[in-house]
């Protein structure tokens, strides 16, 4: 299933979804880590290897509190994401468990939603 371009109409799902389930606070604590742990690194390649474990971290705080919360959120992001894939609500909801990782896994690649992830964190 193919994930259509993310429009202008698409941030505001996508904020109500961040807000309800906390994301944009770990969004924000991981941006200020990282810039704190930046300052703190005195070589270049002490600087790359800072980056990359605070990506990994952000990465993984950011996977846990999506599982951990991501039922607040349900019926907003059913309806986001079966928009995205020209489905309704219920369709999506059915979907299997790997229909339905692909299609994040198409998001998460979307250099558009990594900018907004990025905005929101601000």
């Amino acid at each position: 299933m193919q994930v259509r371009a993310l429009k202008t109409k698409d941030i505001f799902p996508m904020s109500r979804i961040l807000k309800k389930i906390g994301l944009k606070d770990v969004i924000r604590e991981a941006a200020a880590n990282m810039a704190a742990n930046a300052k703190l690194a005195n070589k270049p390649e002490d600087k790359k290897s800072a980056a990359a474990s605070a990506q990994m971290k952000l990465g993984a705080d950011i996977v846990a509190t999506l599982f951990e919360n991501l039922y607040l959120a349900e019926e907003e992001t059913n309806a986001f994401l079966a928009d995205l894939v020209g489905l309704k609500p219920e369709e999506f909801a059915e979907l299997e468990l790997t229909e339905t990782l692909g299609i994040i896994d198409q998001l998460k690649g979307s250099k558009v939603f990594a900018s907004f992830l990025k905005q929101a964190s601000q």
